[in-house]
């Protein structure tokens, strides 16, 4: 018998079995994610700032989007089993130089390898899910289950995170990461033929190494214009300029190379269905109001004073509610309701996710206030993810299709860094606006001023500290104070600027009406990366 025809899982292994090990492999391969689910851990273990942890999740995200367009054709070479397994000990290797080090650079370079890793068992789950897939049905399900799995995977692994942070220290994530792959490598030999293939080998002559070079220099170079932008002062900063030109002459050099090209990483031709560039300006947009719970949790743990294990139930919440959307979304789309108006309902979602932040952010908040506004934050994913990614893949000419899936993740990519420098931009106005306002009303002549420092004074004083440590404490206190306002205010201003962004949105995609008439096209046999 042919290796391609040879079933990738042993005669053994039930349907649903192997769905479980196929979606075991799938968390595993976005395990690396984890680390960042507090960034203030990391930036104390290795002693970084924050932006290093925003490039860090730049390098292992764009590394993982840069591989994938290689992947398309190695997967096509290698036995799963083997390439899996490969894929495990790279992995796993990784995780032992992290454990034994505390050096950034090293933490770095080891991102790097572990984007490339997600790359290749993602890929694996991919050719695994939809090739398997006969009815437009299952198809959508198969969307609804794999981008579900990614979308709760930042919000799971935070719960773990938390967990395992309450008990260990940093450096046991790698260690926990050690134990997972290893169970994966029991499941991968126990339940996988070792001589089945997803395709007929083709050998690996014509693959662009060179245009994946460059691909992967431009995504590096642009998550760095973008996350450092702001600190180095963006065009007052000659090295800021310099890499700007530098990868403006990278990119040039890439498009011209894929467009003469016989077989292209990436097949550019694509960009000219305007439904499918439509498509792609959706998923960048999506990603920059995705990217805006940030701050959401930054005020949960510094004006409301949670730690990590109190904030386990907004992430739940998340999870519960990205969960719904998702599975109530895939019916609408099963039944055949237009995607734009879906889309618009999602946006709306959003939308109402902004208003009920304005309505409750206040320094004397508390966190069960924000349990529901989450819960909105993850339906509206949910409803949007599924219904955007449909559109742009339907809206792609079906010969070269599976580019989309590939200039799809990039946009996503693109969308994620862009938040951060978004965020950072706005972030950084709005609280000099507010820091301001308040300077202006925070003088020797208001009233007010003076009573709040009496207060605190006396309160100091009336539990036995000296006169020199209540006046300190005192002003302490009122520093913590006006803290704790400017990021509350700041954190409205901020989503008063979401909320206008995502109406303008909605409003232009109700005036748009060549887009109303992409219909779902889930042809089978595709993969969307």
């Amino acid at each position: 018998m042919q290796a391609h025809k040879i079933p990738v899982f042993k005669t053994w292994v039930t349907e649903w079995g192997a769905r479980t090990v196929i979606f075991f492999i799938l968390m595993v391969c976005l395990y690396s994610f984890a680390f960042y689910s507090s960034p203030v851990t990391i930036m104390g273990f290795y002693g970084v700032e924050s932006t290093d942890i925003q490039y860090g999740m730049v390098v292992i995200y764009g590394s993982t989007v840069a591989f994938l367009a290689l992947d398309f054709r190695i997967v096509k070479y290698f036995t799963p089993r083997k390439y899996l397994l490969g894929a495990i000990a790279v992995n796993a290797g990784c995780s032992l130089l992290c454990f034994y080090t505390r050096n950034w650079t090293i933490f770095m370079i080891v991102q790097f390898i572990q984007g490339i890793v997600c790359a290749l068992m993602s890929g694996i789950v991919l050719n695994m899910i939809f090739p398997r897939l006969e009815s437009t049905r299952a198809r959508v399900i198969g969307y609804t289950i794999l981008y579900g799995g990614i979308q709760i995977s930042v919000p799971l692994y935070s719960i773990y995170y938390s967990i395992m942070m309450y008990f260990f220290d940093f450096n046991w994530l790698f260690y926990g990461l050690l134990v997972v792959l290893l169970v994966l490598t029991v499941t991968v030999l126990t339940t996988m033929n070792g001589k089945a293939r997803f395709h007929k080998k083709v050998p690996l002559y014509q693959v662009d190494w060179i245009g994946y070079l460059f691909y992967i220099t431009f995504i590096l170079v642009l998550g760095y214009i973008l996350v450092y932008g702001r600190q180095l002062g963006w065009f007052g900063s000659s090295l800021i300029v310099c890499l700007m030109i530098f990868n403006t002459m990278i990119m040039c050099v890439f498009v011209n190379r894929e467009l003469k090209l016989k077989r292209p990483l990436i097949n550019l031709q694509i960009l000219k269905a305007k439904n499918f560039v439509i498509g792609l300006l959706l998923l960048f947009t999506f990603y920059i109001f995705k990217g805006s719970t940030g701050l959401a949790y930054g005020y949960l743990e510094a004006v409301l004073g949670n730690d990590p294990l109190n904030t386990i139930p907004v992430w739940i919440a998340v999870i519960t509610g990205t969960v719904t959307g998702m599975f109530v979304i895939s019916r609408f789309v099963l039944m055949g309701y237009n995607l734009i108006r879906i889309i618009i309902a999602g946006f709306g979602m959003m939308a109402l996710f902004y208003i009920y932040m304005l309505l409750f952010v206040s320094v004397q908040g508390e966190t069960i206030d924000f349990i529901p506004a989450l819960f909105i934050y993850g339906f509206a994913t949910g409803i949007l993810f599924v219904p955007i990614v449909s559109f742009t893949t339907s809206a792609a000419p079906p010969q070269i299709a599976v580019n989309a899936s590939l200039l799809g993740i990039f946009a996503r990519f693109t969308g994620f860094t862009a938040s951060m420098a978004f965020n950072n931009e706005i972030q950084l106005y709005v609280k000099a606006a507010v820091r301001e306002k308040i300077r202006e009303s925070m003088n020797d002549t208001n009233p007010q001023l003076s009573l709040r420092l009496q207060d605190a004074y006396l309160t100091y004083m009336n539990t036995g500290n000296d006169m020199y440590t209540a006046k300190s404490s005192s002003a302490g206190y009122i520093n913590n104070l006006v803290k704790e306002q400017i990021l509350a205010r700041a954190t409205r201003d901020y989503y008063d600027w979401m909320l206008t962004g995502v109406l303008c949105v909605i409003i232009l995609l109700l005036i748009l009406p060549h887009i109303q008439g992409v219909v779902l096209k889930l042809r089978k046999g595709q993969i969307p990366y």
